[in-house]
């Protein structure tokens, strides 16, 4: 079907120049620009009117003959189908003309132009284009080879299309390859043509050929546009679209993280194959870390360099005569990569005629290989100019200088780019590889105090050890002459890295504390085993004392102690090797974090230390125990059950003691109990005391390292320290740092030098290299076990999470769309602190009108029906209440927790219990013991932040959380109220989500980050002030129009 034929464009003086011929098509590329251009043009014999103001060379005027946007867009619908994505923009092309007549519309077609128009000047000409995304394009030619002829092919269509095929053929030849990609976001995975020496000729020649009107074609710009070479155009295509047609063949194709059993991919490696398949994955799609990088470019550049060669240049090095430090001898060869026992000397290659001889192949091609051979070695090495600076070098001799500057960094270098190295066996010989020793020993074997602590001073020898032989580092240097990566000893060659030892031996200065070696470095150095050094490194006791250490540090499981008689209770087997990791930690004077999953007994394992401490190591002052306030009456409770041996006290309410009294009070205790908001506000009373002991409990609270408590309770002197939380990392990385800055100080480093090292190269690039090494570094004082490891419990019931998604109603829609609205309108208009506090009272907003429209709205009157959510809520306690159960139902917001309890009470008979910050402590434990003692059902509703942590609430069997909060973590604290020991039945947690709302965006980030939650990164509201006003739309904008609307 052929397309009216639109009128041309033409200045307003000339007139229309009706044809009746066919379209023609052209196409026109520009590398800067990502697409392919199509215009059109309709050939008529009749000249278009003299222009009366002329052509100009600078100013480009209207091509009278071609098609405008729209008339262009039916036709390419009408020749090879509809597409959505072409843009309509306008390009310049140069064509030959007169000065004040136009050029002939035959500029496109097969016939060679007249010698009068070869001598005409080119001026620019303005066409209407569509700008078709190379996928697109991909498309079009398809359809072009495929459908009726309704249309002429101008000679740029033409030139195009012989490239989109030989594009295709390159292809199907294996002419491509993996690369990386520097963009502005970083580097990424792309194909790549992978072009013979022929193939870069037909390019080279076929780029020749480009036609005029697409060789200066330009779009319009500003001034001065680039006018690109035609060999950049045309490899711009051939890239662009091998990319695109490799990526269709690979559509159907799922990339499986599984596809070996003994092989798991790292994640460099997916992402890696991830972008060569051109899947869009937003959350895996982060970077690659550098030493990935690094190696993955080396081995590009060194597989290309070999695509094409049947036979491959190479280097033969020999060892000088035995007992002599040089000459060192190397020959030059070609080997065939078929068959690598055949090397042709390079003395032979250089006397063999340019015709064919015998069973070799061409010599030309051989001293081609030859002669690229020997350039790649002399740009890799200064070190090889002497030797081959003749005219046909067969090989030379190097000196020892020579040899070790080669031997040492230029080896790899040449290697990267491609030249095989052959060297004498020793050089691969592990046998006699030198090795780093440390030997430790006390530096004051007189000290005989018990805990030692991390600042203990040591004392080091270092030893450079081969074979049986050790040295002195510099004994060792005295023997390596000229700084060479080998040495002569004992009768044979023995290869090494003097950099390696070097750095190894300046790591170890790194790792020295001031003031000398301490048991800190030591550990540091025994964790780590020098993981970052390329040489063996290992360490030595000189003496029991130091072997004690060394034993404890890289043991894994701690010697067991027994459980003291006094202590009231029976521990089970991993409650007892908790115990003895706490005593054999702080016997030795280092801080211990007990991080057993929640639920798991802490309390009871930290009560049998404290007992056995009274025991066995009689202090003479008290330990303190610093808590949040919801837990203090479970820690006297537990403390009666458990340990009534200890005397403990509460520091606490307005009539406490204070001064010399409080001094005088605590002494006669062996607990004393306090919050961490007393600790702050009493902390110059706290430092009067020299403690036993400090027990911090839900350490999590001194995560904000410059908040009052944190600052108070790190200034606090106890000779033992304690940190007990089921979270060590909630949401950053440097809340584990402060819980251990508490316990061991300095240990980790200043917070600048451990952000430095851990944080940002784990949370931002997921290095799991660093997050290996932190871990060693922690294991000694960090123990850690989780509910869900059979290993270590094997009876606790299952946990089923399930989510229930809401819908809101009208008036619920009405409000949150108004709330975005206000967003989209007035963000733009504030900046800085102003912009921040608006996103957050307007996320507020948001979350409370999904709960309840009376949150916010003018009509206050609070009544389940107007809420999609909370109707829900009270259909499901209804079911649960109707079949025996009891339910915890938790919200972030206390106000809302009242109003709620309130809504679930006035539904029917079931008790409703209600606890929030506001509740005093006497009535808190009294509600806590009403619920867990109820022989009927019961309902508890808790505000997160008073009830989420340290309550035992094993009598509820379903858990609510009625709004979300961006800490999973938090959330599963309060889970685990109920889903701890001592529950005997199943667990189901309910988490209500209001469909097509913000929301949902946080429950997937909850998602994202349980994933990551050993390591890393949460959020908070606060990430969501630091987005663009776009971004943020896309985030808390209703999707799908999920609401909920009367009952039909």
């Amino acid at each position: 079907m052929t397309a009216k034929r639109p009128a041309p464009i033409h200045d307003k003086e000339e007139e229309t120049i009706p044809d009746t011929s066919l379209p023609v098509f052209h196409a026109l590329i520009y590398p800067a620009v990502e697409g392919v251009a199509i215009c059109a043009e309709y050939i008529t014999d009749k000249p278009a009117p003299v222009r009366k103001k002329g052509y100009a060379k600078d100013k480009p005027g209207e091509y009278p003959y071609s098609l405008d946007h729209t008339a262009l867009k039916t036709l390419i619908e009408n020749c090879f189908g509809a597409y959505d994505d072409l843009k309509a923009t306008r390009w310049i092309i140069y064509l030959p003309a007169e000065e004040t007549v136009p050029p002939s519309s035959q500029f496109s077609s097969k016939k060679k132009p007249s010698p009068k128009e070869k001598k005409l000047p080119l001026v620019p000409m303005y066409i209407p284009v569509l700008l078709c995304p190379y996928e697109t394009f991909f498309q079009i030619w398809k359809a072009a080879q495929n459908t009726d002829k309704n249309y002429i092919a101008g000679d740029s269509f033409q030139y195009i299309s012989i490239l989109m095929e030989s594009t295709v053929r390159l292809i199907q030849n294996g002419r491509f390859k993996p690369s990386l990609e520097r963009t502005f976001a970083g580097y990424h995975a792309v194909w790549v043509p992978a072009l013979s020496p022929q193939d870069m000729e037909w390019v080279s020649d076929f780029s020749s050929r480009m036609p005029t009107v697409c060789r200066y074609a330009i779009p319009r710009v500003a001034k001065d546009p680039y006018i690109y070479k035609p060999e950049t155009r045309v490899e711009k295509l051939i890239v662009e679209m091998m990319r695109v047609i490799i990526r269709a063949a690979l559509g159907g194709y799922t990339l499986k993280e599984e596809t070996d059993p003994f092989y798991e991919p790292s994640e460099n490696e997916m992402q890696f194959m991830t972008d060569l398949l051109g899947v869009t994955d937003p959350i895996r799609n982060k970077g690659f870390e550098r030493t990935f990088l690094r190696a993955m470019q080396d081995w590009l550049t060194f597989s290309s360099s070999r695509r094409f060669a049947p036979f491959e240049f190479c280097m033969i090095i020999k060892d000088p005569p035995e007992g002599q430090t040089e000459p060192w001898d190397f020959t030059l060869a070609v080997r065939s990569e078929a068959e690598p026992s055949l090397l042709i000397p390079a003395e032979i290659i250089w006397e063999l005629p340019d015709h064919q001889s015998g069973l070799f192949p061409q010599a030309a091609y051989l001293k081609h290989i030859l002669l690229a051979g020997i350039g790649l070695l002399t740009s890799s090495s200064s070190a090889l100019w002497r030797p081959l600076s003749g005219s046909k070098p067969t090989g030379g001799s190097m000196t020892l200088k020579e040899a070790a500057t080669f031997l040492g960094s230029d080896l790899a270098r040449a290697r990267r780019k491609g030249v095989t190295v052959l060297l004498p066996d020793w050089w691969t010989d592990t046998t006699y590889t030198p090795r780093v020793e440390i030997h430790a020993r006390r530096r004051d074997p007189t000290h005989t105090q018990t805990r030692i602590g991390l600042q203990e001073l040591l004392s080091f020898d270092y030893r450079i050890a081969i074979g049986d032989e050790s040295f002195s580092p510099d004994e060792f240097w005295e023997k390596v002459k000229e700084k060479a990566p080998f040495i002569w000893l004992g009768n044979r060659w023995i290869s090494f890295h003097p950099d390696a030892i070097q750095h190894a031996l300046d790591s170890f200065s790194r790792h020295q504390s001031k003031g000398g070696d301490t048991i800190g470095d030591l550990l540091r150095l025994s964790l780590k085993k020098m993981e970052d050094s390329a040489v063996p490194v290992s360490i030595h006791a000189k003496d029991d004392w130091v072997a004690d250490l060394l034993d404890f540090f890289r043991t894994e499981t701690n010697q067991a102690v027994p459980v003291p008689k006094k202590f009231k209770g029976i521990l089970r087997p991993y409650q007892e090797e908790g115990f003895s990791f706490l005593c054999q930690c702080t016997r030795r004077g280092f801080g211990a974090c007990l991080a057993d999953d929640m639920g798991l007994g802490k309390t009871p394992q930290t009560l049998a230390w404290l007992v056995y401490l009274k025991e066995k190591e009689k202090p003479t002052t008290p330990s303190l125990l610093i808590c949040p306030m919801s837990v203090v009456g479970n820690w006297e409770r537990e403390i009666q059950r458990f340990a009534p041996s200890l005397r403990s006290w509460v520091h606490h309410g307005t009539d406490r003691c204070k001064g010399d009294d409080f001094v005088r009070h605590v002494g006669s205790y062996d607990l004393v109990l306090t919050t961490y908001h007393l600790a702050a506000r009493d902390v110059d009373h706290l430092k009067t005391v020299p403690w036993s002991a400090i027990i911090l409990d839900e350490a999590q609270n001194i995560k904000n390292l410059h908040a009052n408590q944190t600052v108070a309770v790190k200034s606090l002197t106890g000779e033992r320290r304690v940190a007990l939380t089921g979270t060590p990392v909630e949401n950053r990385l440097l809340e584990l740092w402060s819980i251990m800055d508490f316990l061991n100080p300095g240990y980790l480093g200043s917070q600048s030098a451990f952000t430095n090292r851990y944080s940002r190269p784990i949370e931002q690039e997921k290095n799991t290299e660093l997050i290996q090494e932190l871990r060693s570094l922690i294991r000694p004082f960090l123990l850690r076990r989780m509910k869900t490891d059979k290993h270590v419990i094997d009876d606790l019931p299952e946990k089923m999470e399930n989510r229930v998604y809401c819908t809101l109603t009208p008036e619920q829609a009405t409000l949150y769309q108004a709330v975005v609205l206000d967003m989209a309108k007035n963000l733009d208009k504030v900046e800085g602190i102003a912009r921040k506090g608006a996103i957050l009272a307007a996320i507020t907003r948001l979350k409370q009108i999904c709960n309840h429209p009376g949150r916010v709205g003018r009509d206050k009157t609070i009544k389940a029906e107007r809420s999609g959510k909370v109707s829900r809520l009270i259909e499901m306690i209804e079911e649960i209440t109707s079949e025996g159960d009891s339910a915890l139902i938790f919200s972030q917001y206390a106000t809302f927790a009242e109003e709620l309890a309130g809504m679930i009470e006035k539904q029917g008979d079931t008790p409703v219990l209600l606890l929030t910050g506001s509740t005093p402590r006497k009535k808190r434990e009294q509600m806590i013991e009403e619920f867990q003692a109820s022989t009927t059902p019961i309902i508890f509703v808790i505000s997160l932040k008073a009830g989420g942590t340290g309550l035992n609430l094993t009598k509820a069997t379903h858990v609510f959380h009625v709004d979300r909060w961006w800490n999973p973590a938090v959330e599963d604290q309060a889970t685990d109220r109920t889903y701890r020991i001592g529950q005997k039945r199943n667990v189901q947690v309910h988490l209500m989500i209001t469909a097509g709302t913000l929301e949902e965006r946080i429950d997937l980030i909850n998602q994202e980050k349980r994933t990551l939650a050993k390591e890393v990164l949460a959020q908070s509201d606060e990430y969501l002030t630091n987005l663009s006003t776009k971004e943020l739309l896309e985030i808390v904008s209703l999707r799908d129009s999920l609401f909920r609307g009367e009952d039909a």
